[in-house]
């Protein structure tokens, strides 16, 4: 049995959907601060509202209930939320993180993966390896940097089988709350002139089935130590590529206007990965394109 902290999360609930269609008995644990929307077809999971930075709740629940695996995807992961809350960031993010890992310990979980990000890493124009330099710039990359220190100390303690996965920039149905896709398709139900910030930044776009395809190869995969790897595509995209995809898969013109209310004040340009090592580890590549992925996306928010 496998624990997934998050799972009525974004990419959670596509990771206990697939967890569940690949046979696996699946216990969700969330606090229900954010639910995805639309997934009645996992109800009948077994849920545990628990917030994970309840140590005491958290720890009698894992003695209970003796999961084998943790997939560990709960975070407070939206960055404007984070930058206004960097107290709670580091609660939910860090603490939380830590509290997980000792219950994991403690009931004698043979494997953890940790959901960490590719915003642990500086600014780069070439393809972020997973021994780039690490240089996060805001509270989020910092918080998920000391999530990875804390699955290693984890380790170097308790010998738990370890995986680091590097999240990039995740799209799909489903959303929880506005990154850029989502916005713009917000946007899009009412009008074709977007109001947005910076939309020449790159960044490498995980479709969530790929994404939670690629947890479960790398939990079945990595059976020692401690792997860091990214899960992207390899491939970058500008915000105003998206757009011009958006536009047309919907046969829309779509304007867009600068709104300097909506440029953060720290931002990487670029954030592509390399994916060498999850093809390695596992044998397996992401299988959605960008453009199949947002014409799926744009027909589930019924755009098309």
């Amino acid at each position: 049995m496998v624990i997934v902290t998050g799972g009525l999360g974004f990419i959670g609930n596509e990771l206990v959907r697939q967890l569940k269609s690949s046979g696996e008995e699946v216990v969700i644990l969330d606090n229900k601060n954010r639910i995805a929307p639309h997934i009645q077809d996992i109800q009948n999971v077994s849920l545990a509202e628990i917030d994970i930075t309840d140590h005491a709740m958290v720890t009698a629940f894992f003695r209970e209930v003796k999961p084998s695996a943790v997939f560990h995807m709960a975070a407070i992961h939206y960055i404007p939320e984070c930058n206004d809350n960097p107290e709670r960031t580091l609660r939910v993010n860090a603490e939380g993180t830590q509290s997980i890992l000792r219950a994991a310990a403690a009931a004698g979980v043979n494997k953890v993966v940790f959901a960490s990000s590719g915003a642990v890493y500086a600014d780069s124009a070439g393809l972020l390896s997973e021994s780039t330099p690490i240089a996060p710039v805001d509270i989020y990359g910092w918080s998920k940097l000391f999530g990875e220190q804390l699955c290693q100390l984890n380790h170097s303690l308790n010998g738990t089988t370890t995986v680091i996965a590097r999240l990039f920039n995740n799209y799909g149905p489903r959303e929880t709350n506005p990154h850029i896709i989502p916005e713009i398709l917000r946007q899009l139900q009412s009008t074709s002139q977007l109001q947005l910030g910076n939309i020449s930044t790159v960044r490498d776009y995980i479709h969530t089935r790929d994404c939670a395809q690629a947890l479960i190869r790398l939990w079945k995969s990595c059976n020692s130590g401690v792997s860091t790897v990214n899960v992207a595509t390899g491939k970058g995209f500008t915000v105003h590529e998206i757009i011009n995809m958006i536009g047309k898969i919907a046969g829309r013109t779509i304007d867009v206007k600068f709104d300097n209310t909506r440029v953060r004040r720290f931002d990487k340009q670029t954030q592509v990965a390399s994916i060498d090592t999850l093809k390695q580890l596992t044998g397996w590549t992401p299988q959605v394109n960008i453009e199949e992925g947002l014409t799926d996306l744009l027909r589930f928010e019924k755009l098309i």
